[in-house]
């Protein structure tokens, strides 16, 4: 695969296999004319998507009086019916939107910005036990000389489902408490727990790579066999799908949703966490964060999905504000608030999509859909760089007397690698009232602590959490001592919160894959650091116009990475993203990279893409602003042999010379 072919198959981009095909039954079977479907995992999830099309549809075409019509089917798998069934069966219920293909881009839309997506597991048991209720039913109406060979096939795939299963479905619940047990145990950086020795650190004891070898293609192999095709179930498109809850809508609503009610939640006090007295400015008092893996840890079916929440969280914190603030009102005057998203009677309205709700700050320039989500669900100031200028551009809007919501950043940032002054961010909170998020996807959990400085830290645990790049996931976990705890607790479970999303077959994957998540990050540290002094430094200037890393950006950025980076197992992480002199030389050194070519962090083999060019092909000129050129390759290191990793960069940059 070749710079200019490669694309993004990230799932909340491109539909998995599965999920696509579930769709496509779905549609076949339920959809009216001219409709198309996307499956959700709740009908909480499949209502918010509705409300989201509604929206963006009036804004789109102002002429139209009346909303697109969003159908809401619901669908259930039976339930296990003893002890031996909840082995391998489970109750599931997803819902499934249906909308006009007029509107298909809204609904692709809020499935890439929410992150509230079903995975493949969950699709193919959805066609799997729906399938076989279907086949039973044709069995019981067909005469006798048919009956026979349904009855084998029956059998068959019902000694498949109860006994050919790899996993017990009765471990999720204890794959998740482990899961949430080992994220709290790094957040905080704690050493409570004694990791096992890293047995991944001694290249003469690779347990994971063997000897390399090129694919056919030339392609780097995976070196890990995440084949699951005992999971695959088969499906035959002569069968149709049969629900055991009737395909009539449970709910359609021509009106533009209303606002959700928030009474069951109690008033916090003003926005910023509870500080201690500290030695330092950078001293780390993260001990002493008491974290609950039971009440302080969520789990999410995607990175994506713990950022959109907590945007959601804050902006229903915020809506006690506006409901009092519409309250002292007069009608005439309350009748312009938000009007653009009042419903067809003109009175109840919906939480966020910008004014009289406070705007959000994006700090620093992100992963590209971290801000759309910002922008679209609400909206947001922009600041795009990590330096003391933003931070001075932030004092700026805040001293001209604008009240800021929530802050989010990056840490560090993706793809540039850069990290703002967090305390000093910290600092600003407490004086003006707003809260901070914190994404530390690309940092990670054993190399950053910057919980006691955010209110709430996101992350995706697809990337060197889970490392089979079989798995998507994500979690949140909140501060304590943050002034929003008491608040985030009750929304996050409550109606409107989070639901059990992450379906059981993959919690127990993400938890056997992330036993050992501690070793592979200090491998990969260790590995990347490897890399850059060896190869990639010494041709600075020659080949390479700039390294960006978080120890190799300025000085400034560095102080402010370290300033949070754990003092015990603490490291620069396994991304870096280096930019070229000539556009062909990239593609050069990019086409002869045999590794894997594809966008995604979550792979224990090294990953490489040609990040701008992916994410941002259609805006190359606004980017280049902000640092981001048409030629930066964008490296995620993994857990093949350093020194194989060395030959195989070594030589792409041999033949980029020659350019």
């Amino acid at each position: 695969m070749d710079f200019d072919s490669v694309e993004d198959t990230h799932p909340r981009v491109l539909l998995n296999a599965s999920v696509k095909r579930l769709c496509d039954v779905l549609k076949d079977k339920y959809a009216k004319e001219n409709e198309t479907c996307l499956c959700f995992p709740s009908y909480a999830v499949a209502k918010r998507c509705r409300e989201y099309i509604t929206i963006k549809a009036s804004l789109l075409d102002e002429e139209t009086t009346r909303p697109p019509k969003v159908r809401i089917l619901q669908l259930a798998t039976s339930k296990p019916m003893d002890d031996n069934e909840r082995c391998w069966k489970r109750e599931c219920k997803i819902a499934v939107v249906f909308v006009k293909d007029t509107y298909r881009p809204l609904l692709r839309e809020y499935w890439r910005l929410a992150g509230e997506i079903i995975s493949g597991r969950l699709a193919e048991y959805v066609m799997h036990e729906l399938f076989m209720v279907e086949k039973s039913t044709k069995v019981l109406h067909t005469d006798d000389e048919s009956i026979s060979k349904p009855l084998i096939n029956e059998k068959e795939e019902f000694i498949e489902s109860r006994f050919g299963r790899s996993l017990n479905f009765t471990f999720a619940e204890r794959a998740s408490d482990l899961i949430k047990k080992r994220i709290t145990r790094k957040v905080v950086d704690s050493d409570l727990e004694i990791e096992s020795e890293n047995n991944h650190f001694d290249d003469s004891h690779d347990h994971y790579m063997g000897d390399y070898h090129d694919n056919d293609d030339g392609s780097m192999p995976m070196f890990l066999d995440t084949d699951v095709s005992n999971l695959q179930h088969g499906f035959e498109e002569q069968y149709a799908i049969h629900s055991t809850i009737p395909p009539e809508p449970i709910d359609m609503d021509n009106e533009r949703p209303t606002t959700p009610t928030n009474g069951h939640i109690a008033s916090t006090a003003s926005p910023n966490i509870a500080t201690e007295e500290r030695d330092g400015e950078t001293e780390h008092t993260s001990s002493r964060l008491c974290v609950n893996p039971d009440t302080d840890v969520y789990l999410f079916t995607s990175g994506m999905a713990s950022l959109f929440t907590a945007h959601r969280l804050l902006l229903n914190f915020d809506s006690q504000r506006v409901d009092r603030l519409r309250s002292s009102v007069s009608a005439s005057e309350d009748a312009s608030i938000n009007s653009n998203v009042t419903n067809n009677n003109g009175n109840a309205r919906v939480i966020g999509y910008g004014s009289p709700y406070k705007k959000t700050a994006m700090f620093g320039f992100p992963y590209v859909d971290t801000l759309q989500m910002l922008k679209k669900f609400n909206h947001t100031h922009f600041l795009p760089f990590y330096d003391s200028k933003s931070l001075q551009d932030l004092q700026t809007i805040l001293h001209s007397g604008e009240q800021i919501l929530a802050v989010f950043i990056e840490a560090p940032s993706n793809p540039l690698l850069q990290m703002c002054d967090l305390i000093e961010l910290q600092k600003l909170s407490e004086i003006y009232g707003f809260f901070i998020v914190v994404d530390e996807t690309i940092g990670g959990f054993v190399n950053l602590d910057g919980l006691f400085h955010a209110d709430i830290v996101c992350s995706s645990l697809t990337k060197v959490f889970n490392g089979d790049s079989n798995v998507i996931a994500g979690s949140m976990v909140l501060n304590p001592k943050s002034k929003i705890y008491e608040f985030a607790q009750q929304f996050l479970n409550g109606p409107d919160g989070v639901t059990d999303s992450i379906w059981c077959e993959d919690l127990i994957y993400l938890e056997k894959n992330s036993r050992d998540f501690v070793a592979k990050t200090l491998r990969i540290n260790y590995t990347t650091e490897y890399l850059l002094d060896n190869v990639f430094k010494p041709h600075v200037g020659k080949l390479f116009k700039r390294i960006y890393y978080p120890s190799q950006n300025s000085e400034e950025i560095k102080q402010n990475y370290e300033a949070i980076k754990c003092k015990k197992d603490g490291g620069y992480g396994g991304v870096f993203s280096v930019t070229f002199f000539q556009l062909d030389q990239a593609k050069v050194f990019f086409n002869n990279l045999k590794l894997t070519k594809q966008i995604t962090l979550g792979n224990n083999s090294t990953t490489v893409c040609p990040y701008t060019m992916l994410k941002h092909k259609d805006e190359l000129e606004r980017v280049k602003e902000y640092g981001l050129e048409d030629n930066l390759i964008r490296v995620c290191v993994g857990l093949e042999n350093k020194n194989t990793l060395r030959d195989i960069f070594q030589f792409a940059i041999d033949k980029a010379l020659q350019i």
